[in-house]
């Protein structure tokens, strides 16, 4: 089956649209009658609007919560709405049994308990005893084994409206990690440990469903492509990036059935994401690299990497429904100081590219023959994240940085070299694999949100 023309692979967005990340949120406003007047009404006002700002689209329980069963209509009216995670919001003093039926209807989704200090008016200190419920519920919900966000803060205060953003974001990401489908083609290249995993495991601990099959499958699909496919294939190749001189037409009608196998097969399989296995059997037997159509087929919405390693991909997954851009990975090659240096093979989506996109015939090796992207990224703030299977758990190796103009390694790979914000003795000390996820922009803050909402460890760089 083809992909209909002019429609999507799945999530078709383009190269620079950003996704939505915010996602749905619920909001319930608890709070004793005996306290409820004016300023309390217009604190939960004030918070709902500070929700709103951030993108999200926020479901609010009917009514504000302040006994038992009041408690049960609310945590099951917002059950019914497909939420990402909940907002429990303190709006006065509260009676913990009020909170606690919210509490076990909604329990099953990321929370956020947030709690208001003190504040001026009129000229003197006023409480609506927000404070005190914040300190009682919260230590109710750690001695019952209950993780939450927690905020402490004016809707106006910065730092509340940061948290408050991460934790929409990564709930969202949260969610949508175990509604993820990726495709696997082959398995681990060249016996690369690290990037081998655990599919039940990952499946019910992180989230993403892991669809298997072989390279011949995809490289029947290719050879079964008629002249007239495989040059409209080539002419998509050709405004993706500039095929410079050397490039044989057969390796680009070769490259070109390789694309449209893989962009069929997202379509037909739902693939969120997907990850090929080129070395040994593109690389040597059937003599082209996938490295292109990886990197356009990213550029068009799929998460999309090689060599087989499943914890990158689902590592490039987290950045990409974190920041809703067009993310990559690159192989930890070398560092000098505190600058570290990566580099794929020769992929490379081409909207993170710095000036010329040029595709070239594979550097010279006796165990590489095809076509290959030959540019830099571009030189500016960059997240890496890696995420790490161990022995009956996971974590994430996280850090940012600040990308530096780059050379071509070697004369003819993609790379980019990073200023680390973190220490490099750190990262060599913490090191799990060579392959790290790539995206632009600091989303340190969201992937440590997510990472406690799903109960598993971090290492900053």
């Amino acid at each position: 089956m083809s992909v209909p023309p002019g429609s999507s692979i799945r999530i078709l967005i383009g190269a620079g649209t950003m996704k939505n990340t915010m996602g749905k949120i619920g909001i319930v406003n608890l709070c004793h009658k005996d306290y409820l007047d004016e300023t309390v009404e217009i604190l939960f006002q004030n918070a709902v609007d500070t929700v709103r700002q951030t993108g999200v689209e926020l479901v609010l329980a009917p009514e504000y919560v302040w006994d038992f069963k009041d408690g049960i209509k609310a945590g099951v009216a917002l059950c019914g709405q497909d939420l990402d995670g909940v907002i429990l919001f303190l709006g006065s003093w509260i009676e913990c049994s009020a909170a606690m039926a919210v509490l076990r209807e909604v329990e099953h989704l990321p929370l956020l308990l947030w709690g208001v200090p003190m504040f001026e008016a009129k000229g003197q200190m006023c409480s609506t005893g927000s404070y005190v419920s914040f300190a009682m519920f919260k230590g109710s919900m750690t001695r019952a084994g209950y993780v939450s966000e927690d905020v402490l803060g004016l809707p106006e205060d910065s730092q509340a409206q940061e948290k408050i953003t991460d934790f929409c974001c990564a709930a969202r990401a949260k969610k949508l990690l175990k509604r993820q489908k990726i495709g696997l083609i082959g398995y681990s290249s060249m016996n690369i440990y690290p990037g081998t995993f655990d599919h039940l495991f990952l499946r019910t601990k992180i989230g993403p469903e892991v669809e298997q099959m072989d390279a011949y499958t995809v490289i029947g699909r290719a050879q079964d492509y008629g002249r007239e496919a495989l040059l409209d294939g080539a002419a998509k190749i050709g405004k993706a990036g500039e095929i410079c001189t050397g490039v044989s037409e057969k390796a680009l009608l070769k490259t070109a059935g390789i694309y449209l196998a893989l962009r069929e097969l997202c379509y037909e399989r739902q693939w969120d994401a997907f990850n090929i296995k080129c070395q040994y059997e593109f690389s040597k037997e059937y003599r082209a690299v996938p490295c292109v159509p990886v990197g356009m087929l990213a550029d068009e919405g799929v998460v999309a990497s090689c060599e087989g390693d499943m914890l990158c991909t689902v590592s490039m997954m987290m950045l990409s429904l974190l920041s809703g851009q067009v993310v990559t990975y690159g192989d930890a090659i070398n560092h000098t100081g505190n600058v570290l240096k990566i580099s794929s093979c020769g992929m490379l989506p081409f909207s993170m590219g710095f000036g010329q996109r040029h595709i070239r015939k594979f550097m010279p090796h006796d165990g590489f023959h095809g076509i290959q992207a030959s540019f830099v990224m571009r030189p500016e703030k960059v997240t890496l994240l890696r995420l790490v299977e161990d022995c009956g758990s996971y974590h994430l190796l996280y850090g940012t940085g600040m990308g530096q103009l780059t050379q071509l390694r070697q004369g003819y790979m993609p790379a980019l070299d990073i200023l680390l914000d973190g220490s490099m003795e750190n990262l060599i000390r913490h090191y799990a694999g060579q392959h790290f996820a790539v995206c632009y922009g600091d989303y340190a803050g969201k992937l440590e949100t997510l990472a406690a909402m799903m109960g598993i460890g971090t290492v900053k760089i």
